[in-house]
């Protein structure tokens, strides 16, 4: 009796032209047409357990859906959005006060109709305590004050907090560098290119 084990990895093809791709994303589909009816429920249950605990679902996960089941799939991406905005603003808190009241209004936003409260609740949580056990959490002074007073000591400027409201008010609008132009740049659309 002859076996013969081929132990050579095979290496991923790289794509070259849009031909290739467009025959690798035709490709890809035949591997969940592949799967059979256990597999299939099996990944399906992973993939709600993992939304009932809050985690961020994986690539293949999200393919999976987004060729099964398109509005589970429009379902997830919503509310893995709406927790990476939570996670973005967490990262720029300036305070634990400041912190704890992104969680809060997140939190009592969601809507009692919400066809994904269970699942958004289980994100916020999630990342919630994740920003806690991180130590970025500990490294926050406790109120706004307190990171206003560290501010303007650490800049030495008596007037940083007037500038600060200043900016506020305008949100960000540098009315110094603004010009019609700029508003008809901006409005363009954009190409990129990569060679």
């Amino acid at each position: 009796m002859n076996i013969c084990f081929n132990l050579k990895q095979e290496e991923p093809k790289k794509i070259t032209n849009t031909k290739e791709l467009a025959e690798y994303m035709l490709g890809s589909g035949d591997d969940i047409e592949k799967m059979s009816d256990e597999d299939r429920a099996k990944l399906d249950a992973q993939i709600t357990e993992k939304l009932k605990l809050g985690k961020k679902l994986s690539q293949k996960e999200m393919n999976y859906l987004q060729k099964t089941n398109p509005i589970m799939y429009a379902h997830v991406l919503r509310v893995q959005r709406m927790a990476e905005a939570i996670e973005e603003q967490l990262k720029h808190a300036r305070s634990k006060e400041e912190a704890d009241r992104i969680v809060s209004s997140s939190l009592t936003g969601i809507s009692k109709n919400d066809p994904d409260r269970k699942y958004i609740y289980a994100a916020i949580n999630r990342i919630s305590n994740e920003f806690h056990k991180s130590g970025a959490y500990e490294k926050l002074p406790n109120t706004t004050e307190e990171a206003n007073k560290n501010k303007s000591k650490e800049s030495g400027d008596v007037f940083s907090d007037a500038e600060d409201e200043k900016d506020s008010d305008n949100d960000g609008f540098d009315l110094k560098n603004w010009s019609p132009l700029t508003e008809v740049y901006d409005a363009l659309p954009k190409f990129v290119v990569n060679a």
